[in-house]
């Protein structure tokens, strides 16, 4: 076959632009081409029988511009999602944090002394002899429980007796907590006050500045803030992270003052039949939150070292309890837990430990030692009223110590009347055997 009129060649030829085959006769011979588009590559660039360069250039520019935009569209919503759900997370954060009751310390800045006269707290604020303990990553709390048999608290703070009196200690470095309960009946000097009382009484008597700086008084501590919770409201505290497990006993249960006992006493108060929710069971069971608060209020089956380590019982396992809940559960127990709180403490130390610090522990678990302690103290009837008489400078090392893990020299504290003497104290105790 000649091949001098085949493409590429010169010669004359029929090239069509449709969509139907093309057809070139050679020698009566037909051959067939594909079909044959217009492409905007070739053709369609093509101007005067010359290629459009510019043209191509031109849509290749087009196209990258477009790509750009659509990744800059992407990425400008991936960001605007990422700014929507930090927005969100700050505003449920201010959200929980709002709920909280803020004090300002200033309404307690005086109060009403033995005598009748207006006293600043101010004036019973001394420069220690010896520096207080410290370290920078160690922060204590004064966390206090208060049995005003009201689910209200009164205008001035004032009014209940402060049925709990614990001492919370964080340490930041570490990652642990650590907890120390005061008992109530134990008597300590009272600023304003010429003789010493049980130290709940402070809390009725001047508000939770001058309880907080009695504390550091007999303590020789430094304490952050306070905060406080009714009992009546510790119910919803413990409802909120849906309930929690103790150990009842047969006498804690059913015994005059017992678990029933108390609940009856709190259902009479809210107009309840009086075994309504009354417990039937006993061993490690699961407690509402009136239930648990019957439980936490149990004294006189015992003595008021019992009550202390029942009230622990309780907060260890409400801890237990919110550290086992996931993610939402936590926000959820948050919401419900915080509007039951009052506290001085500012607003960004509470985010950092409630909101940050303690939703990231693992595995928590409070570490815990009961005042007064054994052979630092005695106890019963003085002047026709039962109390303990701890000897405060006896038990101060062992605060120490367990908080910092060293003792340091303190200003002596006032001895309390018919306290055993420091010489007949126990020095020798190990904190580990003093833990609860």
């Amino acid at each position: 076959m000649d091949n001098r009129n085949l493409p590429g060649r010169p010669g004359n030829f029929n090239m069509t632009t449709n969509d139907e085959p093309n057809e070139m006769s050679v020698a009566g011979d037909t051959i067939n081409f594909a079909p044959m588009k217009k492409d905007s590559s070739s053709f369609d660039n093509m101007e005067n029988g010359e290629f459009n360069h510019k043209k191509v250039i031109d849509k290749r520019k087009k196209k990258k511009n477009l790509k750009r935009r659509i990744i800059l569209g992407v990425a400008a919503g991936i960001l605007g999602i990422l700014i929507g759900i930090l927005c969100a997370v700050l505003w449920y954060k201010n959200y929980l944090l709002n709920k909280i009751t803020y004090e300002d310390s200033t309404v307690y800045e005086t109060f009403i002394d033995e005598n009748g006269e207006v006293r600043n707290v101010a004036e019973f604020i001394h420069e220690p002899e010896h520096e207080i303990i410290e370290d920078e990553d160690i922060h204590n709390f004064l966390l206090i429980g208060i049995d005003s048999r009201s689910s209200g608290y009164s205008s001035t703070g004032r009014g209940g007796l402060a049925d709990v009196i614990m001492v919370l200690s964080i340490d930041n470095d570490k990652g642990t907590i650590k907890m120390i309960s005061i008992a109530r009946d134990d008597y300590a000097y009272v600023p304003g006050y010429s003789r010493p009382m049980k130290i709940n009484a402070a809390m009725s008597l001047a508000g939770p500045e001058v309880l907080k700086l009695t504390v550091e008084n007999m303590l020789r501590l430094n304490i952050d803030g306070y905060a406080y919770v009714n009992f009546a409201n510790m119910a919803y505290v413990i409802d909120a992270v849906g309930g929690v497990y103790c150990n009842v006993s047969p006498g804690e249960l059913s015994a005059e003052g017992g678990l029933n006992w108390n609940l009856a006493e709190i259902n009479n108060l809210y107009g309840r039949p009086s075994d309504y929710q009354a417990v039937t069971s006993t061993g490690t069971i699961w407690l509402n939150g009136n239930q648990a608060v019957a439980y936490a209020r149990i004294r006189k089956i015992d003595s008021d070292y019992g009550r202390s380590e029942r009230q622990v019982e309780v907060l260890r396992s409400l801890l237990s309890q919110f550290m086992g809940l996931g993610v939402s559960g936590k926000a959820a127990a948050m919401d419900n837990i915080l509007e039951h709180i009052v506290t001085n403490i500012p607003k960004e130390k509470i985010q950092e430990y409630a909101l940050e610090f303690l939703p990231e522990l693992q595995n928590a678990r409070i570490e815990y030692m009961q005042l007064p302690i054994q052979g630092c103290f005695n106890s019963g009837m003085y002047g026709g009223e039962w109390s303990i008489r701890p000897n405060w400078n006896a038990e101060i090392p062992y605060v120490q110590q367990f908080f910092y893990g060293e003792t340091k020299e303190f200003d002596p504290v006032e001895e309390i009347p018919s306290s055993p003497a420091t010489s007949n104290c126990p020095t020798d105790l190990k904190i580990e055997d003093l833990l609860r």
